[in-house]
């Protein structure tokens, strides 16, 4: 199922996040489908395609300095036939 997550931080832990990101792996229950940076800050936002599996190793490790909004998402046209073309 796709799923958007919304990862929000404090901007005092913003060198610890890009720090511990730089070496962080995605769990391997998880397919990103895209990941967008905020520019103005201290946000950023994926579209992954998982199970509930999936989503609990990914906060597992970021639980301590992540505020997670995570819900369901169906893709509409353009982006529909593109995860379609990627195997979803």
């Amino acid at each position: 199922m796709l799923f958007m997550m919304i990862c929000t931080w404090d901007p005092q832990d913003e060198r610890e996040v890009r720090t511990k990101r730089a070496n962080w792996e995605w769990p391997k229950e998880v397919r990103v489908i895209s990941e967008y940076f905020d520019l103005q800050g201290c946000r950023t936002i994926y579209v992954v395609d998982c199970d509930a599996v999936g989503l609990i190793a990914c906060r597992a490790a970021w639980i301590n300095l992540l505020m997670f909004e995570i819900f369901p998402v169906w893709p509409l046209g353009a982006t529909k036939e593109l995860v379609k073309k990627q195997g979803a």
